[in-house]
């Protein structure tokens, strides 16, 4: 296979559920507003198993071995609004994941007060 050109490569992972023309649609859509119009937000997290290595290294005949958690214990989630003008404009930290009520409380207590109305800078919410 290497001889055809072939090598091993770590699978990427695109949503099945990925749909060219919404995305158009999308694209379209928000291409309508001024861009110091929209904040953008978005959530992570992180947990003992996020940095675990999905490649490694070993001699011809042995395995790669190494020892990772397989019980989650701690996770972090991070969210954070992010506006063109002024970069991150808000963002909270806890331990355990975002809920309903979390996030709609990290919405009226730390992004609303840097939004205006619409038509205006920092008027357009994309989640």
């Amino acid at each position: 296979l290497e001889r055809a050109g072939l090598n091993v490569k770590h699978v990427q992972k695109l949503a099945a559920e990925r749909d060219p023309f919404l995305r158009a649609d999308f694209i379209r859509c928000i291409g309508q507003y001024p861009a110091n119009y929209l904040v953008s937000i978005d959530e992570v997290s992180k947990d003992d198993r996020t940095y675990t290595r999905l490649w490694g290294r070993a001699p011809i005949g042995r395995r790669v071995e190494q020892h990772d958690p397989f019980v989650r214990r701690r996770r972090y989630s991070m969210i954070a609004a992010l506006a063109l003008d002024e970069g991150i404009i808000a963002s909270r930290v806890l331990e355990g994941s975002f809920h309903h009520d979390t996030f709609l409380e990290y919405l009226r207590d730390d992004v609303l007060p840097f939004t205006t109305p619409f038509p205006g800078p920092r008027s357009v919410l994309l989640l």
